[in-house]
């Protein structure tokens, strides 16, 4: 009974963050709140859950929960990760692009150097 309260308060907090989040991501918060209905029936009637399970050749409902949380859990790996990797090649090229808007030519060096212009950093010395 005592796990049942917890797991019920956990899954509340998810449906309250799915609720208010849902403007700024609604296909997320959406697949959140039917997750966390979901959980809300399975964690009430478990004997459910093994019906379900068994329909998938399991033999126990918290053996399908705990396979379903690690594929959800995998997949929100790959999307982080595929997120981050997004991230960071936008801030590489958005460098790139502030290092060549701030770079400009040194007409010193290049009477010089014969002719051969390069790019000087107007910051630095």
């Amino acid at each position: 009974m005592i796990a049942q309260v917890v797991l019920s308060l956990l899954l509340g907090i998810v449906l309250v963050y799915a609720w208010v989040e849902y403007r700024r991501s609604p296909i997320v918060s959406t697949l959140s709140f039917l997750v966390s209905l979901a959980g809300f029936y399975f964690v009430w009637m478990p004997s459910h859950a093994t019906r379900v399970a068994a329909l998938f050749g399991i033999g126990r409902g918290a053996d399908l929960v705990l396979y379903l949380w690690v594929c959800i859990s995998l997949i929100v790996l790959l999307n982080l990760h595929l997120k981050l990797r997004t991230q960071h090649e936008l801030l590489t090229s958005l460098a790139r692009s502030i290092a060549l808007a701030n770079a400009t030519w040194s007409a010193d060096e290049t009477r010089s150097s014969g002719g051969t212009a390069s790019l000087k950093d107007d910051r630095g010395p």
